[in-house]
């Protein structure tokens, strides 16, 4: 508990202090990852966290939400993508009802009105197609400023760049491509918005705030890979208080 000291003899501390094996194996590139783990963490500090924390303070929480809904919208064609590739033909159903009633009815996703129809958003993405072929994880890796991946992850995000429509078009037209790169500012700045506290808590917390950070996007992935909570922890709604 925050606060209390614990009190341990030598071999606790041992026990306690002993990397998992199983997570040394899935790590070769450990010296390597905390490199460039502490140099995000210098840069979160420095730049991002700071943004974030202005963008949160000056920009109303409904305004937040809508401008979540509306980024969520337009990754809804690299969802329907996935679940095609992936054979869930009655998701890819479901995704497409919900971009075309929220980008109609919803103006663009700033509404969720398919959530509302009971047509919930689920998480899909090239890492987790892959995962569905059968590939393994592979070593975990930190990738600059996007923080936790492992290699399987990492060739999951250029599958999803290259999916994305909106690259398409921006890449078809050389004046554009800002679009591109402005909606992933926007998308990394709101995601650290919305859990400043949460990572500022796992590392005020964590006596190694990296081995934290490793265990939770291994653990988080699997559970997403054997198709757990998709739905419950990618769904956000107005109000909702499940962290």
């Amino acid at each position: 508990h925050p606060g209390e000291t614990a009190h341990m003899d030598n071999q606790e501390r041992l026990e306690v202090f002993a990397s998992s094996s199983a997570v040394s194996n899935d790590d070769p590139l450990e010296s390597i990852n905390r490199i460039v783990f502490s140099i995000n963490d210098v840069l979160d500090s420095f730049f991002i966290d700071r943004i974030s924390a202005m963008y949160k303070g000056v920009i109303p929480e409904f305004l937040r939400e809508r401008v979540g809904y509306v980024l969520r919208n337009l990754s809804e064609p690299i969802v329907l993508t996935n679940n095609i590739l992936q054979g869930e033909f009655e998701d890819a159903e479901d995704t497409l009802r919900r971009f075309l009633i929220n980008s109609t009815v919803g103006i663009g996703g700033i509404f969720d009105i398919s959530t509302d129809l009971d047509i919930p958003y689920k998480k899909e993405d090239f890492g987790l197609t892959l995962a569905s072929w059968g590939f393994s994880p592979g070593p975990y890796l930190v990738l600059p400023i996007l923080g936790p991946s492992n290699v399987r992850d990492t060739f999951g995000r250029i599958g999803d760049y290259a999916f994305d429509p909106i690259n398409w078009w921006a890449y078809s037209n050389n004046d554009t491509t800002v679009y591109s790169y402005g909606r992933t500012g926007v998308q990394i700045m709101d995601a650290k918005a919305d859990n400043l506290e949460i990572i500022e808590n796992l590392k005020k917390g964590s006596l190694d705030p990296y081995a934290t950070f490793r265990a939770w996007y291994t653990e988080r992935r699997a559970a997403l890979v054997a198709k757990e909570d998709r739905e419950a922890l990618d769904t956000p709604r107005p109000g909702d208080e499940d962290d």
